[in-house]
């Protein structure tokens, strides 16, 4: 596994944000094999900014380029994965790297997994309240109102 990331001020100058991460999931020691990598890239305007890119054949892309057409290979499609805000963390690439057996994992891995991915969701769920304060009122008015009806 390789992994990056670039951080900055957010624009309220009080918390780190990232400006973009890379995890590329290799076969060798080296990085020469790359299986795919999930990327982000903070105001990418050409395709999602949350993406993994996977190396290998498709027959259909084959077909959907169409003859001779070579500009599209597997490795250049930028797969959308959950966009700025709930893109995959690294906990999720660990799960998947041992639940599909790519991996061993170690005896207690999951309670490792879990609790990383719970302290990121919550991360992201309070920029997410930050930047949305109207959505956090409606629904507490929305709780107000059916705890009165009940």
């Amino acid at each position: 596994m390789n992994l990056s990331y670039q951080v900055r001020i957010c624009d309220e100058a009080t918390f780190l944000t990232v400006l973009s991460s890379y995890c590329g999931i290799y076969a060798d020691e080296g990085l020469t094999l790359c299986l795919c990598h999930f990327d982000y890239e903070r105001d990418k305007d050409k395709y999602t900014s949350a993406h993994v890119q996977v190396y290998g054949k498709s027959p259909a892309l084959d077909l959907l380029n169409g003859k001779g057409d070579e500009k599209r290979p597997l490795e250049k499609l930028h797969f959308p994965v959950g966009g700025k805000r709930f893109r995959p963390c690294i906990e999720d690439f660990i799960e998947f790297l041992i639940n599909e057996r790519l991996v061993a994992g170690r005896e207690g891995w999951q309670r490792y997994v879990e609790a990383g991915r719970n302290r990121y969701q919550l991360i992201q769920l309070k920029a997410a309240i930050r930047r949305n304060p109207e959505v956090v009122e409606e629904y507490l008015k929305d709780r107000e109102r059916a705890q009165q009806g009940e």
